[in-house]
């Protein structure tokens, strides 16, 4: 779907250069104004520069997503052990972990991909918060034991709001924007470099877009690392379900 989009919009962008520069009645007001190639390079330089910066940051972002789980994850299988300590609550707390490591899954995993949170996981951790934070200071379990388990409890909400920051983010949106436009100016640039032939203008404006359709495609199917071919696994958190018991 994001392949077909963006080879709809450099086509149409494409095709509108062209005419323009070409077939239009402002053909004849371009024919003065042919640009040298290395104009065009060094407006094709930054298009190139840019697309490498954002995918720099797409790369980054789904190495913290990566983190950010397995954090999660390490957090929470510690959190059980140490929840052995609370031999009255520790029970409720391993439930609680249970209960919110398969939220995650069930229901927050594929919201996700669409770039939202699960209220229902957002209860299961405060319900397991409660339990980490009152349940061993009932049975008198050691300060220094219950300090580090509330430590974790604290690690794993860090990394799940790390997790949901990461795919709510939309600041990138403006580089997107920027790189598209990027894009329109070097196509049109392009084209101004061969207004003296029209098969050598349009071919050259159709080579760049289908390079550049092929760079953007590769960058956005990677841009949630949640989605696309290349998404993020949850099975450390699976591996929570399978190791901490619900009893």
């Amino acid at each position: 779907m994001i392949l077909l989009v963006l080879a709809a919009l450099f086509a149409a962008a494409g095709s509108l250069s062209h005419w323009l520069q070409c077939r239009s009645r402002f053909a004849p007001r371009f024919q003065p104004r042919a640009l040298a190639a290395p104009t065009f390079v060094a407006v094709s330089t930054l298009f190139a520069l840019f697309a490498g910066f954002l995918l720099a940051d797409v790369m980054a972002q789904k190495h913290r997503a990566v983190q950010a789980v397995e954090t999660e994850s390490a957090a929470l299988l510690t959190l059980g052990i140490d929840s052995e300590a609370a031999r009255t609550h520790g029970g409720a707390i391993r439930a609680g972990i249970h209960a919110y490591a398969r939220s995650v899954v069930a229901d927050e995993w594929p919201l996700l991909v669409r770039e939202h949170a699960s209220a229902k996981t957002e209860q299961a951790l405060a319900t397991l918060l409660r339990a980490v934070r009152d349940g061993p200071a009932a049975d008198g379990v050691n300060s220094v034991v219950h300090g580090q388990m509330m430590a974790l409890a604290q690690k794993v909400v860090a990394a799940r709001a790390e997790r949901v920051a990461i795919v709510s983010n939309h600041v990138g949106q403006l580089g997107w924007t920027a790189l598209f436009l990027l894009g329109f100016i070097t196509q049109f640039g392009l084209g101004l470099a061969h207004l003296d032939r029209r098969p050598a203008n349009a071919m050259a404006i159709a080579f760049f877009s289908c390079g550049a359709v092929m760079a953007l495609w590769l960058i956005a199917i990677q841009d949630n690392p949640f989605g696309g071919p290349g998404r993020i696994s949850s099975a450390p958190i699976e591996k929570v379900i399978r190791m901490v018991s619900a009893r």
